[in-house]
């Protein structure tokens, strides 16, 4: 009788072993798939900034949803449509972009990107240049991921009195 408890209890406790390990490993699992996606999506950061700087619409017509809404440092909103029109005529130039600060938090097929830019630019003739806080959003869609949301905002430079 003290034999069966005690196997009795020892089936318990490797059950319980057994479940943590499975609950251990489906958390690391998912902690690795948010890795690897902060990864991409930092990847994909990067391409998009070089895409900008030089001017290939072609690219950011890849990275970018048909449905993407950007809305300006000056609260300008834009569709895809006019970013690669822009791109394509040459009215929208980018001479220096850096892109750092990245935060990048994953939640299922969505991640959402905060960074800051600093950048040398213009859009339609007027003056993009300065440092940007912004929010990006990516949704992944057929196995890719594609930015369908974007909201930047102008950092006013430090004056001194």
């Amino acid at each position: 009788m003290k034999r069966l408890k005690g196997l009795g209890l020892a089936s318990i406790a490797l059950s319980c072993i057994a479940v943590g390990c499975v609950k251990s490993f489906a958390h690391y699992s998912s902690d690795h798939v948010a890795y690897d996606a902060q990864k991409e999506i930092a990847q994909l950061e990067e391409a998009r900034n070089q895409a900008i700087l030089r001017g290939d619409s072609a690219a950011l017509d890849r990275m970018t949803s048909d449905d993407y809404t950007f809305i300006t440092q000056r609260g300008e909103l834009r569709n895809k449509r006019e970013i690669l029109t822009g791109f394509k005529s040459g009215t929208f130039k980018y001479g220096a972009r850096k892109v750092s600060e990245l935060m990048i938090r994953i939640y299922g097929d969505t991640a959402v990107v905060t960074g800051r830019a600093v950048q040398e630019g213009t859009e339609n003739a007027k003056d993009y240049s300065g440092e940007n806080r912004f929010t990006r959003v990516y949704v992944k869609r057929d196995g890719h991921w594609v930015s369908v949301a974007l909201q930047v905002t102008l950092v006013e430079a430090q004056r001194t009195k």
